[in-house]
């Protein structure tokens, strides 16, 4: 099952809708998952992510003003979020429903705690030179925004086209005011193939716009344009 996880997770191309739960419809959803041919996956996990950003947080700009073309840096790493793990580096491109990562494997490194952050990227900052000098020079001038965790679930439809991420316990921590923010919706996530034509399989929710890392600096500093 592990082996299927990190290659669906590879794949280059995949198409991706949001949308949001309050925490009493899931049990519902859930019912209708089973009933319509989706299957867990595997265990619930733990993903932890450190965003990237510049002085002008630049891609938050680009999401709040709807641009088609936009690209995040964060790294990303499963289980504890203080534990002594593997942890990689993400270039996330998105264009409209379309997404696209590249990714860099940092090893086993630690993030000691929240305090720690700041100092434990300069760390992993070295690490992504030596391993790829050109995305290097893409956060050159990057620091640390947002640290987010949360719990997931993966759901397979019967076909094995289209993939359902269930996202619950949303934890957001500011290394820049020291604020935390816990958000009460569940986030929905619909990923698909380029070459699949996906069909609504709950039309009866509407698509979110929703990203964790817009609503994290928004939830936990004064950073808030409208959004």
């Amino acid at each position: 099952m592990e082996i299927y996880m990190e290659n669906h997770q590879n794949v280059k191309y995949r198409y991706e809708r949001k949308y949001r739960l309050k925490p009493v419809e899931l049990p519902s959803f859930y019912f209708h998952l089973n009933s319509i041919g989706y299957s867990e996956l595997f265990e619930e996990r733990r993903i932890n992510n450190v965003y990237l950003d510049d002085i002008d947080f630049s891609s938050i700009m680009d999401n709040i003003d709807g641009l088609s073309t936009r690209k995040k840096h964060r790294i990303r790493w499963y289980g504890k979020p203080f534990s002594n793990s593997s942890k990689q580096f993400e270039i996330k491109h998105k264009s409209e429903f379309l997404n696209t990562k590249e990714i860099i494997d940092l090893g086993l490194c630690q993030i000691k705690g929240l305090e720690s952050i700041n100092q434990s990227y300069l760390e992993l900052k070295h690490k992504i030179l030596l391993k790829n000098n050109i995305l290097f020079n893409q956060i050159a001038s990057h620091k640390v925004k947002l640290f987010n965790t949360y719990k997931r679930k993966y759901f397979l439809s019967k076909c094995e086209n289209v993939r359902i991420t269930i996202d619950n316990s949303l934890e957001f921590y500011s290394p820049l005011t020291h604020n935390v923010y816990k958000e009460n919706d569940i986030i929905v996530e619909a990923k698909y193939l380029e070459s699949f034509n996906f069909n609504e399989p709950f039309n009866f929710l509407k698509i979110a716009k929703y990203s964790k890392y817009v609503k994290g600096v928004m939830s936990t500093t004064f950073y808030n344009p409208s959004y």
